[in-house]
């Protein structure tokens, strides 16, 4: 008998400490989500080890899919799967149902988050965009090459020569900036803090808006004004003229001092002029993504309600589209999540998709006004800024996975039962994963 209770609290405890380090690994994903897309690929697959050997799998996983908004995500990713049976381009279809695997990185998260982590992985990721931020501003200032690379590594590249974008897709980096002044907002005005600490926060809320503007994605001025505009509305009612009047202050500022969004209101507004006339002219950036919406909507129509097949979209699209808009006929995908599900899965597949947002929510669950605001507010930033673009790239369904994981659950939840945590002791266990993955990212990349 006494031997049994020595298994179980062995096992338990084994338990423990493979959860806290999938924890730590959890707060080093966040910190890298802004900065390398490929070592936190690496990280995620040594988690599915841990949470394998973690043992009761299917039971974590039964849990994670209690919850309505981690099974929205896998009804999507369903979706997409099941479209593959009536599409003709099985290999892009394929490689749409492989780009949304990565919603279903929050049941791991979910399963495995410590309420004690949330603090920590938020702080991580806003750490990793002031890195991301500091290498731009190196890069804007001359202080740093607009390409870092030394042999064969490659540590950061920017989007173009003037668009200081160093880790992501400008579009991407700019949706993050929007989400991050937010998140930095929201602490300045909601939760306690010493006044020195809301000084520099309000540096950070400057500086990381200043970056906005001298990057040249749209989409991420659009998502700026659009998170600003909610956050005054439904959160900042006394102030919210002052708000919207400073946001309109610097959209004036850039306009004067950023040579890049300058040439970026220019281009728009010469775009809009060519969409206006008789005769449309989608020989532009935003005239290609106006055409493939245009056209898309002819698809649309003659399959309105399980659309053409998780691969076949822009093959269709591209059918419809004049020869003498060759330009159209090049663009990779439609330039829209929403639009992209629509003309794939039709008007079925819209709805599961949309179903997602719909259980964000209306979710109940959580009553931390805080983390319901960053629930609130990742979602908004993601709708806003996959009007522009699509889940192609390894940025936004990660980041919307890990910011659900930790605002989805409460903050006295506790997976690290009988291991007492010490926050000095988790920091050097989280410092010690970036040096080692890090390093490892390095070797590989020599070798």
């Amino acid at each position: 008998m006494v031997s049994r209770l020595v298994l179980l609290s062995k096992k338990h405890l084994d338990n423990d400490l493979l959860t806290l380090w999938l924890n730590n690994l959890l707060v080093v994903y966040a910190f890298l989500l802004p900065i390398s897309q490929t070592i936190k690929a690496t990280i995620f697959s040594f988690m599915v080890i841990l949470f394998i050997l973690r043992r009761d799998v299917i039971k974590h996983i039964q849990n994670a899919l209690s919850n309505s908004v981690v099974r929205a995500f896998l009804y999507i990713f369903i979706a997409y799967a099941v479209g593959l049976l009536w599409t003709s381009h099985l290999e892009e279809g394929l490689l749409w149902v492989k780009n949304l695997k990565y919603g279903l990185y929050l049941i791991l998260f979910y399963a495995i988050v410590d309420g004690r982590y949330i603090g920590k992985v938020i702080s991580a990721f806003i750490l990793g965009m002031f890195v991301s931020e500091l290498t731009s501003y190196g890069m804007q200032f001359g202080i740093m090459p607009w390409k870092l690379e030394i042999g064969k590594v490659l540590f950061y590249q920017s989007y173009a020569i003037g668009d200081p974008s160093p880790f992501l897709h400008h579009i991407h980096y700019g949706v993050a900036l929007a989400f991050t002044v937010i998140l930095l907002t929201y602490k300045t005005f909601f939760t306690q803090g010493s006044k020195v600490f809301k000084f520099f926060m309000s540096l950070f809320i400057m500086s990381a808006t200043t970056n906005i503007f001298i990057t040249g994605g749209r989409t991420g001025y659009i998502t700026f004004f659009m998170l600003v505009t909610m956050l005054a509305l439904f959160y900042l009612r006394k102030v919210a003229l002052q708000l919207l009047l400073v946001v309109v202050l610097a959209f004036a500022t850039a306009y004067n001092f950023s040579s890049i969004f300058y040439e970026k209101v220019v281009q728009t507004e010469q775009s809009l002029k060519d969409l206006s006339k008789d005769d449309p002219d989608f020989n532009s950036s935003l005239g290609q993504r106006a055409g493939i919406y245009y056209y898309a909507y002819k698809v649309i129509k003659e399959h309105p309600f399980f659309g053409v097949g998780t691969g076949d979209s822009m093959d269709e699209i591209r059918k419809v589209i004049p020869e003498k808009w060759e330009s159209l006929k090049q663009m990779p995908h439609e330039h829209n999540q929403f639009l992209s599900v629509l003309v794939k899965l039709g008007i079925v597949g819209l709805f599961i998709y949309l179903n997602i947002f719909y259980q964000i929510f209306k979710y109940k669950e959580q009553e931390d006004r805080d983390l319901r605001f960053i629930m609130i507010f990742v979602t908004l930033a993601i709708a806003f800024g996959t009007l522009m673009t699509q889940f192609n790239l390894r940025f936004f369904l990660p980041l919307w996975a890990v910011f659900l994981a930790v605002t989805l659950v409460s903050r006295e939840r506790r997976t690290i039962e009988n291991i007492k945590l010490d926050d000095k002791k988790q920091f050097i266990q989280i410092v010690f994963l970036v040096i080692v993955f890090g390093s490892a990212s390095l070797l590989h990349q020599l070798m």
